[in-house]
């Protein structure tokens, strides 16, 4: 069912004509209508980076009527980023990346009010930036500003639409320590403590430019349905994208005191290092980003071909009751690909890391 709007939005009162017809399509779009807009233009939602997720959500929200816009980058356009962040053009180059997407931006839609924090988000500014928005979309790149988000987020029962995109893969959900219906849930609550090293990147592994672009309208589409109480949220679910098979996958979260089966293979940490691969009968996968780097023992296998379903023989044929470790440098292609595997029937799956 559609949530209430997260926040009592300010409405701006009667939308001027011009922006009537700006935004005719919305206002003919069932389930929307004339309110639901007054609601987008009375919004502020702040998006943390200006990048490859950030250009296509801060594009949308713009085009969409949301009223302010902030956007946190400290960075400057380079030109490996115009490969994705289609916001920049080859113009920019060498400028603030706030200052390029403000430009755009206005350019855009000119109503918009585009506030720029030129500035790293950490765990010493977060809460003082994040105030007074009424949602926040998180599409950085590192651990550190996510769990600061998360915990900024969380002391002010603000509600974070999520995404991240890496090779081909993508991830999309709305955590929110205050959501209602018993689906209050965080990003730590799913992912465990912070790591203390960063993990892959797109500067390590690359990324497929277009996948930002369906990852990112996914997180505007959200934070769209946040802030005007229409369609259903993805509180509580994990959205997975393959854009080597254009499939999305679903996973069911819950809450820590409710969780068991996939919620608490997802929130099992992942922090130690594994030990001799078969222990125990336990079959060890490794869903490293190639073969030949992991547990001595384990079985290699894609994530992709795990998200499709696709099993090596050795693992279909392995019993649904018996313990399966997966494993990977960091922990984090691991942690995905066991909640598939739970999600999947096996019922002793812990991802592992490959390194203390």
């Amino acid at each position: 069912m559609p949530l209430d709007p997260v926040v009592p939005v300010t409405s701006s009162g009667a939308l001027p004509a011009e922006e009537r017809r700006r935004a005719a399509r919305h206002l003919l779009l069932d389930g929307f209508g004339p309110d639901a807009q007054r609601r987008l233009a009375g919004a502020r939602v702040v998006v943390i980076g200006a990048g490859g997720l950030g250009s296509p959500v801060l594009q949308y929200l713009a085009a969409a009527g949301v009223g302010t816009l902030g956007v946190v980058d400290d960075d400057v356009v380079e030109p490996s980023n115009l490969q994705r962040q289609v916001l920049h053009g080859a113009d920019g180059i060498g400028s603030p990346k706030t200052s390029s997407a403000a430009d755009a931006l206005r350019r855009l839609a000119p109503a918009v009010h585009v506030v720029e924090h030129r500035e790293r988000l950490d765990g010493s500014n977060a809460r003082e930036i994040l105030a007074g928005y009424d949602v926040v979309v998180d599409g950085c790149d590192t651990f550190t500003t996510r769990y600061a988000v998360s915990d900024a987020a969380t002391a002010l029962g603000l509600p974070v639409v999520w995404g991240t995109v890496l090779g081909w893969d993508g991830q999309v959900a709305v955590w929110w320590s205050a959501a209602p219906d018993g689906r209050a849930i965080t990003y730590p609550d799913v992912f465990g403590p912070q790591p203390s090293v960063e993990g892959e990147s797109c500067a390590t592994v690359g990324v497929l430019s277009p996948a930002c672009g369906v990852v990112g309208a996914t997180m505007a589409v959200e934070a769209v349905k946040l802030l005007t109480g229409t369609g259903e949220v993805a509180l509580g679910r994990l959205l997975s994208y393959d854009a080597r098979t254009s499939r999305w996958d679903e996973v069911l979260l819950a809450p820590a005191v409710e969780a068991s089966g996939v919620e608490a293979v997802l929130r099992s940490g992942g922090s130690g290092a594994v030990g001799s691969a078969g222990a125990d009968g336990e079959l060890v996968v490794d869903v490293s980003l190639a073969p030949g780097g992991g547990q001595e023992g384990a079985v290699w296998v894609r994530l992709e071909d795990l998200a499709a379903g696709e099993y090596p023989d050795v693992l279909a044929s392995h019993p649904k009751d018996a313990p399966v470790v997966v494993v990977c440098p960091y922990g984090l292609r691991s942690r995905g690909a066991a909640a598939l595997l739970a999600d999947d029937g096996w019922t002793a799956v812990s991802p592992r890391s490959l390194r203390p």
